[in-house]
């Protein structure tokens, strides 16, 4: 569901053989029926901004999850059994900074993106993805340097993000030396 004038309730409970979730730019919509029921496959959450937090608690997502906000990502780490999936990804967030919890378990981040996020900085907590394989940055203006990485990482994407890109060039980018022996670098 894209963009659609929803009611404050939506029952998706009875759709048992669900497996992928999109809810996009739904300002009404505050709460959703029969999730304890499903066992999604990929979620993507953005600009919910009503959705409340017990709702975003019991969400089970086992391959991909897409928010749009660090408090929708907060409120699901928060819940009881809830497992961060192996592709992570922020997009369009709009707070200028962002922390991953340190309490969560990250351990099955294999891959993480943030795209058209206005974050001043990447998270200096990056290190807590001990299985991180792959990390892609995409339209994000404000980065201009990388923090600490996971030793894990063999895979970097910098697509537009000018201040990044210089700050990663060889020889003398202030984070070239933080990603010199990464196996795959890929500039846009």
């Amino acid at each position: 569901m894209v963009g659609c004038r929803s009611s404050a309730s939506l029952s998706i409970g009875h759709l048992t053989s669900l497996v992928s979730l999109r809810l996009r730019d739904l300002q009404d919509l505050c709460s959703l029926e029969g999730l304890p029921s499903l066992q999604l496959h990929d979620l993507e959450l953005k600009d919910v901004p009503k959705l409340n937090a017990k709702c975003m608690s019991q969400f089970r997502v086992q391959k991909a999850l897409t928010v749009s906000s660090p408090v929708i990502l907060n409120h699901m780490l928060g819940a009881t059994g809830f497992t961060v999936p192996e592709f992570l990804s922020l997009q369009g967030c709009k707070e200028t900074s962002l922390s991953f919890e340190e309490s969560a378990n990250f351990s099955s981040v294999q891959h993480l993106i943030l795209y058209e996020c206005e974050m001043r900085s990447l998270p200096g907590n990056l290190k807590c993805l001990t299985s991180l394989i792959r990390l892609d940055i995409g339209y994000c203006p404000n980065i201009s340097f990388l923090p600490d990485l996971p030793s894990s990482l063999q895979r970097i994407s910098v697509w537009y993000c000018e201040h990044l890109k210089k700050s990663c060039q060889a020889p003398d980018g202030e984070s070239w030396p933080k990603i010199a022996s990464i196996r795959c670098k890929e500039f846009i």
